[in-house]
């Protein structure tokens, strides 16, 4: 005789929601990785500032890959033509060929936007097999 089985929809979700968990939590951690291979250094602060925060919510796990410092964003997007002027000083300090100038403004052409984090995103969804659309 044949048994009927009879599912919980609640257990079964918190089942799927574990295994997804671990799938979000495991592609997030391959996301920062390459975004820190990809991101362009300096000081190296902007690399070190990439973390990864999971979360759960009624719609599902989700995880947020950011980094954290000021001008993350900049170096992502880029910047459009813009004007520098001193704040605290009467004039700007900077080298330029090996030497140092002074300059009560500059005329910044702006710049290009390195887009390692959407970069990142991209390559690690698509090898994952995720539909992966930025915005």
């Amino acid at each position: 005789m044949a048994g009927r089985i009879q599912l919980d929809p609640a257990a079964v979700r918190v089942v799927v929601s574990r295994l997804a968990s671990r799938d979000v939590a495991r592609v997030a951690r391959e996301v920062e990785a390459r975004a820190k291979q990809l991101a362009p250094v300096d000081t190296g602060r902007l690399r070190s500032s990439i973390t990864v925060r999971p979360s759960l919510s009624l719609r599902g796990p989700s995880v947020r890959v950011s980094a954290d410092v000021s001008y993350a964003t900049y170096v992502e997007n880029g910047t459009a033509p813009h004007i520098i002027r001193p704040r605290r000083r009467k004039a700007l300090k900077f080298r330029v060929g090996g030497r140092t100038v002074f300059a009560t403004v500059v005329h910044h052409p702006g710049t290009k936007g390195v887009h390692f984090m959407a970069r990142a995103v991209r390559e690690v969804g698509l090898r994952n097999g995720y539909n992966v659309r930025l915005q």
